[in-house]
């Protein structure tokens, strides 16, 4: 066997013949050896990565391997704490030369807290880097909207707006206010009302989609009232409708054309009779009738006088 060996410059790794040649270690033993001396300084390497990079060896092959050479002291595994954070950590020695079983090793990592502090500590925040904002008192925009309503509103549309806020939170319990509230929302319920805002439209836009939890049913209310408004309905030329005035007992909308009075549950008037229903063999004569003309017209036939 002639051996050929090429002049390197660079990218090269030496070996002794003694290791190379060591018949203690196994043929995979010295080649991953010789793998581990290639790396540079600080690369990462275990048994897994290794097996992974030899499929036809296995984790078990490596692993045998690998033992080998812990064995003879090529490959040593020690313990250590990092200065800096005390975090202990697991750090691998590969030498070119077997260690000997009595050669001192650097120091391990010994027991007792680190010198630097606790692991995991919190950090301390420096006020002078980051100081803390000014903390915000809520509610101050909401008020500051309510007070400019209150200046521009008579006080008949606040009368509207109160009358308008009772019969929404009677549809709906988890909206009812207090006096108190009542007034302060007054002022933008009364907007809704002089731009004609029919109150199916402004109970829907109020009360749908309202969350499972209601802390605060006036902070709620204040923000739709403000941010579900509708745009002005009123027509190029036309004016507005006039607000129907409401019972005087149960503050209900009266009929239209009614300027005052009780409705007619509070005065207890007979309510307007619906009409029966048709029974239900007169309401087959008139559908198989319909169909029938249908058909007649389908066919050019003309219905009969």
């Amino acid at each position: 066997m002639r051996i050929n060996l090429s002049a390197r410059t660079r990218a090269f790794t030496v070996l002794g013949n003694e290791v190379l040649r060591d018949r203690r270690l196994s043929f995979t033993a010295r080649g991953i050896l010789a793998y581990l001396l290639s790396l540079p300084d600080g690369a990462r390497e275990d048994v897994r990565s290794l097996a992974d990079k030899n499929p036809g060896l296995g984790r078990r092959g490596v692993a045998k391997a690998v033992d080998e050479l812990i064995a003879l002291g090529y490959y040593v595994r020690r313990t250590v704490r990092d200065e800096s954070s005390g975090q202990v950590r697991t750090e691998t020695l590969v030498f070119d030369t077997p260690k000997a079983g009595g050669a001192p090793l650097p120091a391990s990592a010994g027991t007792g807290g680190p010198a630097v502090g606790k692991a995991g500590a919190k950090p301390k925040k420096n006020p002078g880097e980051e100081p803390t904002l000014p903390r915000q008192r809520p509610g101050r925009g909401a008020q500051a909207i309510e007070a400019a309503a209150v200046a521009h509103t008579t006080p008949e549309a606040l009368a509207r707006g109160a009358s308008l806020l009772a019969r929404l939170t009677r549809a709906e319990p988890r909206l009812a206010l207090n006096a108190a509230d009542t007034l302060a929302l007054a002022p933008l319920a009364a907007q809704w009302v002089e731009e004609g805002v029919p109150e199916r439209d402004a109970r829907s836009l109020l009360t749908s989609g309202l969350p499972p939890v209601i802390h605060s049913a006036r902070a709620i209310l204040a923000n739709r009232l403000v941010r579900k408004r509708p745009t002005l309905r009123k027509r190029q030329g036309s004016p507005l409708a006039a607000a129907l005035a409401e019972c005087g007992t149960c503050r209900d909308p009266l009929p239209r054309g009614h300027d005052q009075g009780t409705c007619p549950t509070c005065s207890g008037s007979p309510a307007t009779p619906k009409p029966a229903p048709l029974p239900p063999e007169t309401v087959a004569e008139h559908a198989a009738g319909i169909r029938a003309l249908l058909r007649n017209r389908a066919r050019g036939v003309a219905a009969p006088a």
